[in-house]
């Protein structure tokens, strides 16, 4: 990209009273929360002690309400305002003035960018736009003086903004205070509501939890309380979650550091928590009590597994983002996306239908110079990535059409937008299917093409690798796919680009299911021309999945013939998966993917000769069990119990290497469920030899209202 050597000029666009001042002077004025009828706003007047006031001017320039506060020494010299009385939708401008006179004396006002918008009522049609950044120092002035031109509605800093990184309060404060009055942030926020949450940096320690950052989270906890104006910090005296609301976005900027590792999770208390008890019931509340169409989780870590040494991700506690989502899901919350930071790279990532529908997760860092393309890593929800420099988010929430429009612009400095998604509100409403199309992720049925024939659509379409035929008249329904062995023929899924993004090996394998899904289903059917003879090394596979590019095991789904271990007349019919091991004991501790299996399961071969076979696998975090022609003939308990491991691309007639292993027949009616389905389900799936076709629709509220 385009150096951006040309900062020095645009100095000139900042207000000439806050140019003229010196930077040591003061800290703000700082517009914090704002909502419809009031407003929170603090100012550091330098180190002395002063009786301040805040006045609020109206578009005549007459006060309309004031606040008193003191620069105390015991709280750095830092005053806090709050108004109330306010209009909604309003524009106004404002004034601090030095009481410790006898007279007041103005020591900021209009003429230097003092000035906010009171917020428009959520039910209001309008308009409304946020800046989000992370990972920022004094390299990020140009992203400063950038998102002041855009001229956003809110400033949200997510994290690692400013870094802190020492024990002792004083060093604390005097990195606040440094972060906030380089001159275009000065500038930005006397006019911009700035409101943040911390990351591992502000909190005070890289990678750092509630244990390992024990003797300094006080001290960095009392310096990000002085230097940011929110209506709420946490539980008033712990932690620092809040939440903005905007009219049509609410942003619920989330705590994942005060609390995490220092006690059991509210959702499994054999297992750390990450938020805490306290959190997660005002994230659940806040999201039930929630108006506003667009919903953002925001905070400093990322959602997904960073795939380093370090363990500040929600991969680590991924039992309490796995029970946030089923919790959207249940309620049926709709037009939530999240949003983190952290990894020094901009990343978006949609995890199909998670939450009753699309999941967007935004990834928005950094916003200074330092790069690290070591984290731009494998994800098979992985849409897009970018390793520039200077990078910052803006959201837009629109509610002026039909539907209301969400649009995601991932931004350089320069100007340059690298991304933009917009995403329409009925997009983000909750919908599922009946029945058997309940979580029903992928179906093939092979009657008329590949295609996947779900709401997942042609990103799960099939590709035919080496000659590999569909027969029109050869199936159970239909169409069915016949395999020949000797030709390495398979079938490959969702292992294709389907944008113009250039094909990456970290892009290669698509997840039909949920990434560390507690359950799922496959089922298919198989009519064998050969099978591993008796006493030979010969595996034939009728499907495995896999992680494109990556060194890890993938193979969630698992399942093939080999030779059974004693009587010619049986097969053993053989499953694998591969789980996640839940984290050590200590605070740092990662949770690693678990190969477990094989699990055998000898059948009679007359089973599969000359006929149709129905093969089903349920998984549920505890156990796998094997169903032939509609009837339990396995159930295998994991020696370690936990959710599926990451998992991508999937393999049809063939092990996840794609060749070598390969299945010899015909194979029909493949289907994936992201939940383990009941005997009696897995009994309707065989309906007597006679499979239905599964119904693929899903229905919702189709005006959102």
């Amino acid at each position: 990209m385009t150096p951006f050597s040309n900062i020095g000029p645009l100095y000139a666009l900042l207000p000439l009273a806050a140019m003229a001042l010196p930077l040591s002077a003061q800290t703000g004025p700082l517009v914090g929360t704002v909502k419809t009828t009031e407003a929170y706003f603090l100012y550091r007047p330098g180190a002395v002690e002063k009786a301040l006031r805040l006045s609020v001017l109206d578009a005549r320039q007459q006060v309309v309400a004031t606040s008193d506060s003191a620069s105390d020494g015991a709280d750095d010299h830092v005053a806090k305002f709050h108004v109330k009385g306010l209009r909604a939708a309003t524009d106004y401008t404002y004034r601090v003035e030095d009481l410790s006179g006898g007279s007041p004396v103005q020591l900021a006002g209009p003429a230097d960018g003092l000035k906010f918008k009171t917020r428009q009522g959520t039910g209001t049609k309008g308009v409304v736009t946020a800046a989000f950044v992370s990972c920022a120092n004094g390299n990020s002035e140009p992203v400063w003086e950038r998102i002041g031109l855009l001229g956003v509605d809110q400033l949200i800093l997510g994290g690692d903004t400013p870094y802190i990184d020492v024990l002792d309060l004083a060093t604390s404060r005097d990195k606040h205070r440094a972060f906030l009055e380089t001159p275009f942030m000065r500038s930005l926020i006397r006019g911009t509501p700035a409101v943040g949450t911390w990351d591992d940096h502000d909190f005070g320690l890289n990678n750092g939890n509630g244990v390992t950052a024990a003797d300094r989270r006080g001290n960095t906890r009392e310096a990000f309380v002085e230097y940011r104006a929110h209506d709420r910090f946490g539980t008033g005296t712990e932690g620092v979650y809040h939440k903005i609301d905007l009219g049509p976005m609410e942003i619920f900027l989330l705590d994942p550091r005060w609390w995490s590792q220092t006690g059991a999770s509210p959702v499994d208390p054999a297992k750390r928590t990450c938020f805490g008890p306290a959190q997660w019931e005002w994230i659940r509340q806040s999201l039930r009590d929630s108006r506003a169409p667009f919903k953002v989780l925001a905070m400093g870590q990322i959602w997904v597994d960073k795939k380093n040494r370090e363990s500040d991700d929600m991969f680590t506690y991924w039992y309490e983002r796995d029970a946030l989502y089923d919790f959207i899901r249940s309620e049926k919350i709709p037009g939530v996306t999240v949003l983190g930071g952290d990894i020094h790279l901009s990343r978006h990532l949609i995890h199909r239908q998670r939450i009753g529908y699309d999941l967007h997760d935004f990834v928005t860092s950094p916003a200074h110079t330092s790069v690290i393309p070591s984290l731009d890593v494998t994800h098979p929800d992985l849409e897009w990535s970018s390793q520039e420099p200077l990078q910052f988010l803006t959201l837009t929430a629109d509610t002026r059409s039909k539907p209301p429009l969400l649009t995601a612009r991932f931004r350089l400095a320069d100007g340059t937008v690298q991304r933009e998604v917009a995403i329409p509100y009925d997009q983000l409403m909750p919908r599922e299917g009946e029945g058997l199309g309940r979580d029903l992720r992928a179906w093939w049925s092979f009657d008329d093409d590949l295609k996947n024939h779900t709401v997942l659509g042609e990103r799960f379409d099939a590709t035919a690798v080496n000659g590999v035929s569909r027969v029109a008249d050869g199936g159970l329904r239909g169409g069915a796919v016949a395999f020949a062995r000797n030709g390495q023929q398979y079938l490959r899924i969702g292992r294709q680009a389907l944008d113009d993004t250039p094909p990456l090996p970290e892009r290669a394998g698509r997840n039909p299911l949920h990434d560390n899904g507690a359950a799922h289903t496959f089922s298919l059917w198989c009519k064998p021309a050969s099978l591993p003879a008796h006493g030979g090394k010969e595996r034939h596979f009728l499907l495995e999945s896999a992680l494109g590019g990556s060194p890890l095991p993938g193979y969630v789904l698992s399942a093939g013939f080999r030779s059974a271990a004693a009587d010619s007349a049986r097969i053993n019919l053989e499953l694998h998966t591969v789980t996640l091991q839940p984290a050590g004991g200590e605070s740092t501790a990662q949770p690693t993917p678990l190969a477990q299996g094989p699990f055998v399961c000898e059948l009679d071969r007359s089973l599969f000769t000359d006929r149709w076979a129905h093969v089903v696998a349920t998984f549920d975090s505890t156990h796998l069990r094997l169903y032939l022609d509609g009837k339990e003939v396995a159930r295998h308990e994991l020696p370690v119990p936990g959710p599926a491991a990451e998992t991508g691309g999937l393999v049809i007639g063939g092990h996840r290497a794609g060749t070598g292993r390969n299945f010899d027949g015909r194979i029909d009616e493949v289907a994936l469920w992201s939940r383990a389905l009941a005997a009696e389900e897995v009994a309707a799936l065989h309906n007597g030899g006679a499979p239905p076709a599964l119904p693929t629709g899903i229905s919702g509220d189709p005006d959102g209202d």
